[in-house]
């Protein structure tokens, strides 16, 4: 892992984007979910109750959730990782090593991110034609 998880230092996602994480369905078999801290499990409950709005948000970042920093590192840490992908970062002992140096250094983690995204920028994009799709709304095909 370099740091691309890291751009969800800024931004929101859907409740159901992660809710599963918050509650156990009866009858379902539970998804394997990494840990979660338990005060903010039941600050996200707050925010994504199980009635929720389709249009109910929350922030990636709980830390400096309108800073472009390391803070997503740090709540990573702290167990307050909002989606299981991002929270598995930590969990996972083959990137946790990166999780903390990038939340001990910011300037690291600045220096990975434009790295990586000079490097996406080199692929080439598809705008349009038989092999690619401009998507209105990015979850769903046109």
């Amino acid at each position: 892992m370099k740091c691309g998880a890291g751009g969800h230092t800024i931004g929101v996602t859907h409740c159901d984007k992660f809710v599963r994480r918050l509650y156990t369905f009866k009858g379902a078999r539970p998804q394997y979910s990494p840990p979660m801290n338990l005060a903010f499990l039941r600050q996200m409950r707050g925010t994504c109750p199980l009635n929720y709005s389709p249009t109910t948000v929350a922030m990636l970042d709980a830390v400096t959730p309108n800073k472009f920093d390391n803070g997503y590192y740090q709540t990573l840490q702290q167990q307050k990782g909002l989606l299981s992908s991002d929270q598995v970062l930590f969990a996972d002992r083959r990137s946790r090593a990166t999780v903390n140096h990038f939340a001990a250094n910011q300037t690291a983690f600045f220096d990975a991110f434009v790295a990586a995204m000079a490097k996406l920028g080199r692929i080439g994009v598809k705008t349009a034609g038989s092999d690619a799709e401009i998507r209105r709304v990015c979850t769903k095909v046109n």
